[in-house]
């Protein structure tokens, strides 16, 4: 007689000594000996077991679990493209902090010795527009920018 008044007797459900699954006297079915067991130093694929209904008279289903597929080339692909891009965000993130601006070259233009109005200026004012000619200028020790600014005018000119 079972303790909980809405499961009658009938359809309790039982596990014995045996390894025997047992619903009532109704349906027994066996569970194999071997589930988990090791065999030639590999453990078995792990089982499971679908809940069985007491009133079903469909036998339990056995479950094996499948195993992960290999990642895709198409998975592979797209992670290797999601890290080149935190790489170039965390790259660019860096540049941007040490980034010359206009008027920073511009004062360095005037204090190597270009006047306003000079071709050494006037060249400036265009070589400048683009940051890779900034960088440039700036790593040129202070005594070598207004060379580099008349040699810049010259293959421009050719004078």
């Amino acid at each position: 007689m079972s303790d909980n008044p809405i499961i009658p007797p009938s359809q309790e459900n039982f596990v014995d000594a045996d390894n025997v699954v047992g619903i009532g006297e109704e349906e027994v079915h066996d569970i194999p000996d071997d589930i988990g067991n090791v065999v030639g130093g590999e453990e078995d694929e792990v089982h499971e077991v679908s809940p069985c209904i007491a009133n079903a008279k469909k036998k339990p289903r056995v479950l094996f679990e499948k195993n992960k597929k290999p990642k895709s080339s198409t998975t592979l692909v797209i992670q290797d493209k999601i890290t080149k891009i935190a790489e170039s965000a965390a790259s660019f993130t860096s540049m941007k902090q040490g980034e010359v601006t206009i008027k920073e070259v511009m004062d360095m233009v005037l204090e190597c010795g270009a006047v306003h109005g000079s071709d050494e200026h006037d060249i400036a004012t265009q070589l400048f527009v683009k940051k890779d000619q900034r960088e440039m200028f700036k790593t040129l020790p202070k005594e070598f920018r207004f060379n580099w600014l008349k040699r810049r005018y010259n293959d421009k000119y050719g004078n």
